[in-house]
């Protein structure tokens, strides 16, 4: 029999780092893992979200239930805590669907050659980063967060301060409105440098124009390098909006996040509804407390109001904990009809509203947590 130990713990304004083992007998470690609270984006507020990570156990140790033991001690720990959400990189789907966990997000990597990029003027606004300007980033970062799901905080001067990328900042009016964060590599062909590739690793924008800024700043180094290759653009659909020579782009989707939601009163308060008024009530199957229940939103006017009915009362639709967290994230952006072929959806009676509710967002993270 083993039993979950707390090795490390650290708690600070932003964050709470945790590190969690489950042990034997003899005290020694048979699984781990490590799990961090901190705000993630979500509608356009934060909400407590924990983050997991390096799950892993021997191979001589696995089939003991180590990892679920792990699970089960920090889901109450998240509970007890009012975080909202967890998060993580499965290395199975099918294995984390156990706990609860659905897919709410992919990773896009979207690369085109740097000729093609012909529909923007070549200019340069953007300067050289350097950390007096990390209150102007941040200040672009958490614009572009609003609407956008799952993207992380941004609390250390140090993140945009890497010997292998360069970040550049955009200004209009002495006014942040864009960055970029990228890095470069060629090849030496005989006597020259050729097969260079543009990695674009983050960016983040407050309009339409900023976006169009961002382009021509990466316009200024063709004939430098041959391709441009965002590694991730999940969470910033609009950049995909902009190509326009689709024939030479290519795409590569990977599935990325998955969540399963620990406290549904949370999430749903948190979300920012249409302003038509609509109502709906959802069925929540969990074996979570503060996950499980039936609730009854009303929204409209800008406003909401979210109440915990009796459990016996009655729904529009039935969740399973995995189709709630795909659905609230906006994932799919599916309607009743489609979400009635999701596995863990049962539709009773029309819940048209909660569709409305919920339609399909950005999802996404730049970093790896």
């Amino acid at each position: 029999m083993s039993e979950i130990t707390v090795l490390y713990r650290k708690d600070d304004e932003n964050s709470s780092i945790i590190r969690l083992a489950a042990t034997n007998e003899n005290n020694e470690q048979l699984s781990g893992g490590r799990f961090v609270f901190l705000g993630t984006s979500y509608s356009n507020t934060k909400i407590k979200t924990m983050l997991a990570g390096g799950i892993g156990t021997p191979v001589h140790n696995r089939r003991g239930g180590n990892v679920r033991k792990m699970f089960d001690y920090m889901h109450a720990l998240a509970t007890e805590e009012d975080v909202a959400v967890a998060l993580l990189h499965p290395f199975s789907y099918a294995y984390y669907r156990k706990f609860g966990y659905e897919k709410v997000s992919d990773h896009l990597i979207v690369r085109f050659p740097t000729r093609l990029i012909d529909f923007v003027p070549r200019r340069c606004k953007f300067v050289p980063y350097d950390e007096s300007k990390y209150a102007d980033v941040l200040k672009v970062y958490e614009r572009f967060s609003k609407g956008r799901n799952l993207l992380l905080p941004r609390n250390d001067p140090k993140y945009y301060l890497n010997d292998k990328r360069t970040v550049y900042v955009c200004y209009d009016g002495g006014e942040p409105i864009a960055y970029v964060i990228y890095s470069s590599s060629q090849k030496m062909i005989v006597n020259h440098l050729g097969e260079g590739l543009l990695t674009v690793h983050e960016l983040a924008y407050t309009s339409s124009d900023a976006l169009r800024e961002i382009f021509s700043f990466l316009r200024m180094f063709e004939g430098e390098f041959d391709d441009i290759e965002f590694s991730n653009i999940a969470m910033c659909p609009e950049v995909e909006l902009l190509l326009r020579h689709y024939t030479h782009t290519s795409y590569t989707r990977v599935s990325d996040i998955m969540a399963r939601v620990i406290n549904t009163e949370k999430i749903l308060s948190a979300k920012t509804y249409p302003e038509k008024e609509g109502e709906f009530t959802v069925r929540v199957d969990d074996i979570l407390p503060k996950a499980a229940g039936v609730y009854k939103v009303c929204y409209g006017g800008g406003d909401s109001r979210v109440t915990r009915l009796d459990d016996n009362a009655d729904s529009d639709i039935t969740l399973s904990s995995g189709a709630f967290s795909r659905l609230v994230y906006g994932y799919d952006g599916v309607d009743e009809i489609a979400a009635s072929y999701m596995d863990g959806v049962k539709i009773n009676r029309n819940c048209e509203d909660f569709f409305i509710a919920f339609p399909k967002a950005p999802c996404g993270a730049f970093e790896h947590f």
